[in-house]
């Protein structure tokens, strides 16, 4: 995976410098922009390729800012490793995604989750997006900010967070109470249907609570990543996160 852009590689290196692989640059590492990035290279020291700007090119899909990285296998974290960081700690919040198959959504969504204070991401492994450099690039990096697990059965990973005393709490486009009527001052997983089907049945019955984001008339839905960030907004308005 290549993670390219001035502030991805910096996250990269600040949280997963162990992926890093090799940092292709265009001109100089000593450029000042490059001051953060050039600095952290030097205390892994990393191996540093100088390249054209059309190897950059081909090697990037877009705005690469003259700087990449080579990253190995995205660091998922474990579902257990999650749970015993978070401890006993309340409140705490996941955020699990079913079937969330589109690239910018997933970035978008982990942007969000950096933002509000979300203690870790799950996603689905089939079926659905996983990290990917696409996926790096619409997060901003942030990508790196937040703990994403990786699992095969999203309702398996509810039952084990409901064990370890986290409340469910599923989003749905209709039926549930208003998003602002929910009581966050507890260990929440907050479930985010897919982008065409939104939550499935065997998902959806093991939500505790179910939410509904109040629309006007004529208005369906909301794309997943807006209604993931008004949801997570709207817990962190209510515990005093978001003022901070």
């Amino acid at each position: 995976m290549i993670v390219f852009g001035v502030h991805p590689v910096e996250e990269v290196l600040a949280r997963a410098p162990r992926s890093v692989e090799e940092l292709y640059v265009v001109g100089q590492l000593g450029d000042p922009k490059f001051e953060k990035i050039a600095q952290m290279a030097e205390d892994r020291r990393l191996s540093v390729r100088t390249v054209s700007a059309e190897e950059m090119d081909a090697l990037c899909e877009g705005n690469h800012q003259r700087i990449a990285a080579r990253v190995g296998s995205f660091p998922y974290a474990s579902l257990g490793e999650v749970i015993e960081r978070i401890g006993d700690r309340s409140p705490a919040c996941v955020l699990v995604l079913e079937q969330v198959q589109d690239a910018g959504n997933l970035g978008a969504i982990l942007r969000s989750a950096a933002a509000f204070d979300v203690d870790a991401v799950i996603v689905a492994k089939d079926r659905a997006a996983g990290v990917s450099a696409a996926v790096v690039r619409a997060s901003a990096g942030m990508a790196f900010h937040v703990p994403v697990v990786q699992v095969t059965n999203i309702a398996r990973a509810l039952r084990e967070l409901k064990e370890a005393q986290f409340w469910v709490v599923g989003t749905l486009a209709e039926g549930g109470s208003a998003l602002w009527e929910q009581d966050w001052s507890m260990r929440a997983a907050l479930v985010m249907g897919g982008e065409h089907r939104g939550i499935r049945p065997n998902v959806a019955k093991e939500c505790d609570f179910r939410v509904t984001i109040p629309l006007r008339e004529g208005v369906e839905s909301l794309n997943v990543s807006v209604a993931a960030a008004i949801g997570l907004y709207d817990r962190a308005r209510s515990l005093g996160i978001a003022s901070k």
